[in-house]
């Protein structure tokens, strides 16, 4: 596994959210000084390798990702507020972007599988990840607000 690997991911990301409608996407390499966040969605990898895909981000910017994915669809969100349908398109987002990398994984002859995603709602939540053999920060921000994505293979 190499950073060319966990790029996939990335690229994954972004094609997924250009379908959504976001096509002014910002995406840059970070270093996660906010270990803090309102939402944490992580789903785990498994196949060749192991390791796990995490979205992170304050609850506006996933309410505005959400609803700007209902309008494209041509629905509102019923809930004014955070509320379960909001978590689990949420957890559907992550699990669309980790499954377009299987995708891209595979087509690179690398055979790998995803889990189901697991969703934290909170104040100032924070998630502890082992120490992966590599990873990658990037933040995506666009019209909707910022998401930070990590990404750890071992």
């Amino acid at each position: 596994m190499n950073i060319t690997s966990l790029e996939m991911f990335i690229d994954a990301a972004k094609a997924i959210f250009v379908e959504i409608g976001f096509l002014d996407l910002e995406i840059n390499t970070t270093v996660d000084e906010n270990n803090k966040y309102d939402i944490i969605a992580s789903i785990g990898i498994t196949g060749e390798f192991s390791g796990f895909l995490i979205i992170r981000s304050n609850l506006q910017s996933s309410m505005n990702f959400i609803n700007k994915m209902l309008s494209n669809i041509g629905m509102e969100a019923e809930e004014t507020n955070f509320g379960q349908f909001h978590k689990e398109a949420f957890g559907e987002i992550l699990n669309q972007i980790s499954g377009r990398a299987t995708m891209l994984l595979e087509s690179n002859g690398i055979n790998s599988n995803i889990t189901p995603p697991t969703i934290l709602i909170g104040n100032n939540i924070s998630i502890s990840t082992y120490d992966a053999a590599e990873t990658l920060y990037k933040t995506i921000e666009g019209p909707f607000g910022c998401f930070n994505l990590l990404v750890g293979i071992k």
